[in-house]
């Protein structure tokens, strides 16, 4: 006959701080999101735009779609942050228009998983951040300057409200894929940063022009040894980080 097994109350009490402790443990892992940077029409098609289109770029297309499986899998939100220019954003001076609001270059590049996303506008408000639905893991978020946290003009994106909605924290991870790397991921790395996030570059996701007609100060190698410098960020390839997950 089993032996009855009597507890006492003070190992009762331990046992439910304990208990407490582990719940407490499970909600304080650390988060996880996948940022995927202007993979849009004008950035990858010539057709689109034969000034900005870096062709190369749609290499990328079936390691960050691999990407996004694994995060989905795992429950991990995957947010897409791409330019939706106006005409009086200050960026347009420099670069002449591309990817505009409404326009067929400023959609997502087909083969990636976009499908029943939920889109935050450039005119994004407190409401639309509330409204999200509590099980949602695939977002778009509209920016009209280099950095997915900065609109034209130094205004706030929905990407911060967006993340914290989702119960970030500092010292979570981004994982930044996309275009490109010695401009728009280099300046997301950066204000992920600045809020205290972890970026994580995911070295055979991004990519960027090579010193396009002598220009450009860093390519895509000096880019991502300048990310992990200044801004900590860890550098990884894509089996590397669907391995972690």
């Amino acid at each position: 006959m089993p032996r009855k097994i009597t507890i006492s109350p003070l190992t009762k009490q331990i046992l439910h701080l304990l208990d407490i402790l582990i719940k407490e443990d499970s909600l304080d892992e650390m988060k996880k999101a996948l940022l995927i940077v202007d993979m849009t029409k004008d950035f990858l098609l010539k057709s689109y735009n034969p000034n900005l289109a870096l062709e190369e770029g749609l290499e990328l297309v079936p390691r960050i779609r691999r990407l996004q499986e694994a995060f989905l899998d795992k429950g991990y939100p995957v947010i897409f942050v791409t330019d939706r220019h106006l005409p009086d954003d200050f960026e347009l001076r420099k670069w002449g228009p591309h990817s505009m609001k409404g326009s067929e270059g400023s959609e997502i590049v087909d083969g990636l998983i976009k499908e029943d996303r939920y889109i935050l506008e450039r005119n994004w408000t407190k409401d639309d951040i509330e409204r999200i639905p509590s099980d949602k893991l695939l977002f778009e978020v509209e920016k009209g300057a280099y950095s997915g946290f900065t609109d034209n003009g130094g205004v706030p994106t929905a990407l911060d409200p967006l993340l914290k909605k989702l119960g970030f924290k500092p010292g979570d991870k981004l994982y930044i894929t996309g275009l490109h790397t010695n401009c728009c991921d280099k300046h997301t790395a950066a204000d992920a940063w600045f809020r205290g996030y972890k970026p994580v570059i995911v070295r055979d996701c991004t990519a960027s022009f090579e010193n396009r007609e002598g220009r450009l100060g860093m390519g895509h190698e000096e880019a991502l040894k300048y990310e992990e410098f200044w801004y900590d960020a860890e550098i990884k390839d894509s089996d590397e980080v669907i391995n972690e997950l």
